[in-house]
């Protein structure tokens, strides 16, 4: 995307702390906008403030200002790449008296949300010693880098934990190295395991806020549906970004989730948590509640699930099949019908051709574990 300067011709009383507040709103909207903004100058002498943004063009830039605290720009103009440098070094070079500590503001700080899950197809294939050694250290790793971003546990178990830091930056840095350091253990045991990371977040006051529960929803989600890629809300992506504008996240190790296809990953979980046991639900069903055709859902699914309908219903009830062996819910004929297959026999070919280990093998293997 092109990259814009704009500037604001400002009334002789504003203080840099009020710049600092309208900076802060607008990195908690910009990827409403489809904006980025790498950074902003204040001169104080002059009273003009400028703002560098990456964003499709100038009318993103000026919707976001507009609708979000009113300062309309003065001049937006486009820029070459190569005066971002000198940009960003103007900031830096700002005295010291005029730099404003945003993190010590007080705003409504932005709560991040990971989940992490290695809980993988084939898992489960690997001798019992060789899993155990696995998990232990993925709780290793995961209770370190929790310790050094200074992040905090929601919930964590052998196979999935989920954490919450105070920063996008905390969050995505935790999440890269985790990722980073666990990738190529997995990878050495040539078979098809995945460290499974999904990030969200939210603007909040306290933990039991109703918007914090369904950032941490939609975090699982992200991380159900993962494989080789971290999965971010283009919220998060966009944060992390502003926070950190020298950082280059190197190849494809993150790949950002607009809103709108958060809010179909939503709607798609939603309905499948709710109808997942209906033996006769299939893919037009999920076409009539998502307003799709058949070929826009099927698209739209293997974009961001890689994954069909028929596939994505198949291996959700499977899944769940597998955290009921797992809790020895039941027989396997009674967890067959209760997960919505048709007969046992069904049930069986379908497990053991996603999982590797027939459902006895593996619910004994539980019992070991």
């Amino acid at each position: 995307m092109p990259y814009f300067i704009d500037n604001h011709e400002l009334n002789g009383d504003t203080q840099s702390e009020a710049i600092a507040q309208k900076h802060l709103k607008d990195i908690k909207v910009q990827h409403l906008y489809n904006c980025r903004k790498l950074g902003y100058w204040f001169d104080e002498k002059r009273k003009v403030a400028f703002c560098l943004f990456e964003a499709p063009n100038r009318s993103c830039i000026e919707e976001l200002h507009k609708k979000e605290h009113g300062n309309v720009t003065n001049h937006i103009v486009e820029v070459d790449s190569r005066v971002i440098d000198f940009f960003l070094k103007q900031i830096q070079s700002q005295p010291q008296a005029e730099m404003v500590d945003i993190n010590n503001m007080n705003t409504q700080p932005l709560t991040t949300i990971v989940a992490l899950s290695i809980d993988s197809n084939e898992l489960y294939g690997l001798e019992l010693d060789e899993r155990r050694a696995l998990v232990r250290l993925f709780k290793k790793l995961v209770i370190d880098y929790c310790k050094h971003f200074k992040g905090t546990f929601i919930v964590r178990d052998q196979y999935a934990s989920q954490l919450t830091f105070e920063t996008a930056s905390a969050a995505v840095y935790c999440a890269l190295k985790i990722h980073k350091e666990f990738a190529p253990i997995l990878g050495n045991l040539q078979r098809k395991l995945f460290l499974k990371v999904g990030i969200s977040g939210c603007f909040l006051e306290n933990i039991s806020n109703s918007e914090f529960q369904q950032s941490v929803k939609l975090a699982k989600r992200l991380c159900y549906v993962a494989t080789t890629q971290i999965l971010a809300t283009l919220e998060v992506r966009n944060l992390f970004q502003s926070e950190s504008m020298k950082v280059v996240i190197k190849g494809d190790r993150i790949k950002s989730v607009s809103p709108d296809d958060a809010r179909f990953l939503t709607t798609l979980m939603d309905y499948m948590e709710k109808h997942w046991k209906n033996h006769d639900l299939h893919a037009s069903m999920l076409e009539q509640h998502l307003g799709c055709s058949k070929s826009q859902i099927y698209r739209r699914m293997k974009m961001l699930i890689a994954q069909s309908p028929n596939s994505f219903i198949k291996t959700y009830r499977l899944n769940r099949a597998k955290q009921l062996l797992r809790d020895k819910s039941g027989n396997i004929s009674e967890i067959a019908f209760d997960t919505g297959f048709s007969s046992p026999s069904y049930f069986s070919k379908c497990f053991q051709e996603e999982y590797g280990i027939k459902p006895s093998s593996f619910q004994a293997e539980m019992i070991k574990a």
